[in-house]
């Protein structure tokens, strides 16, 4: 299976935005921890707000990932441009 150029700049655009799904990652987290704790004290905690605590928390996660699968392409690169020289 050989890159394309669309394939090599989906890569290189993954991997620069690498930073920023560790900061929304950060960020959802801390604001669904926050709303949490908020809603917690306040003792006006309903179904629609955890819910809605539940999907922020849910977008961390899928912003860790991202971050993940772009530092694994940070290290893998080296080797994918070296095959596709070949």
């Amino acid at each position: 299976m050989e890159l394309d150029d669309k394939d090599t700049k989906f890569i290189n655009r993954l991997i620069r935005r690498k930073i920023y799904f560790l900061i929304f990652s950060i960020s959802s987290t801390l604001m669904g921890i926050a709303l949490l704790v908020y809603h917690l004290i306040n003792k006006d905690f309903n179904g629609p707000r955890f819910v809605l605590i539940v999907f922020i928390l849910l977008s961390g996660r899928q912003n860790l990932r991202q971050y993940r699968i772009s530092q694994l392409l940070t290290k893998v690169k080296p080797l994918i441009f070296i095959n596709k020289q070949e």
